[in-house]
């Protein structure tokens, strides 16, 4: 658990120790960002902070040139992958290859997004017979017990997610990794890991609670929600990369 506990606290402290530097490294990523915001929240600052949602077709129909919802998300997830692949490479290029700059090219983008969706595949068709059994104890026994025996499984699934997600890191720095290799490389993390998928549970809700609590449908919220969930994605980075570095690299923390 201590390992755990060290790997997150140094996944924050990289984030925060230098935010300037955090920014630079990740400025294309986090302009594009800003500029997805800045549009999401002029069309919808509810859809923006989360308070409105996809499932609410009333709250949709009354959105205002809803046709640029779409572009804005779409704009805002190129961001969040410039600006995750650019974190990759600010802690792991070597100090000979640092002139090439953070920014990852096109390739390295589409490649981070293709890893991306085939991680997401493979864990969702894995997902495909637990859900099956939560389905049935929900039938069976109702939704309380079926939310329980959900909590160990969608565990596992985040577990299976971070032992083969070694190869987003590798790819942007050019380093070709596959399922197995990943597999095999954080294998001596596997207890480790685990824990920190509880750690990052436990951090989830509480940010969760804790913006339920303040957020509202207006434009403060909407930027609020966006910061956080824009550092909450440079922890969650910070950790991939962690992870990359001692498994494949053998750094220590």
């Amino acid at each position: 658990m201590s390992q755990a506990i060290r790997i997150f606290t140094h996944a924050v402290s990289m984030v925060f120790r230098d935010l300037g530097a955090t920014l630079r490294a990740t400025s294309v990523g986090v302009i594009l960002i800003a500029l997805a915001s800045a549009l999401l929240i002029a069309i919808a600052p509810g859809l923006a902070s989360g308070v409105t949602t996809f499932d609410d077709p009333e709250a949709l129909a009354q959105i205002p040139n809803f046709g640029l919802v779409v572009p804005a998300f779409f704009l805002m997830a190129i961001g969040y992958l410039v600006m995750i692949a650019a974190w990759h490479r600010f802690v792991l290029l070597p100090n000979d290859r640092r002139d090439e700059g953070f920014t990852p090219n096109a390739g390295i983008v589409l490649g981070y997004l293709g890893r991306s969706i085939l991680l997401g595949l493979a864990v969702g068709l894995l997902a495909i017979p637990l859900f099956v059994v939560i389905g049935i104890v929900g039938a069976g026994a109702g939704e309380v017990v079926a939310s329980i025996v959900a909590i160990p499984l969608i565990a596992l699934m985040g577990w299976l997610l971070l032992r083969w997600s070694l190869i987003l890191p590798a790819c942007t720095i050019g380093r070709k990794m596959t399922f197995k290799e990943s597999w095999e490389a954080s294998k001596p993390l596997a207890g480790t890991i685990f824990v920190i998928m509880i750690i990052l549970a436990v951090v989830d809700f509480a940010l969760n609670f804790a913006m339920a609590a303040v957020i509202t449908d207006n434009v403060i919220s909407a930027i609020i929600s966006i910061i956080v969930s824009v550092l909450y994605a440079l922890v969650s980075a910070s950790i991939l990369t962690t992870l990359y570095g001692i498994a494949v690299e053998g750094r220590e923390v």
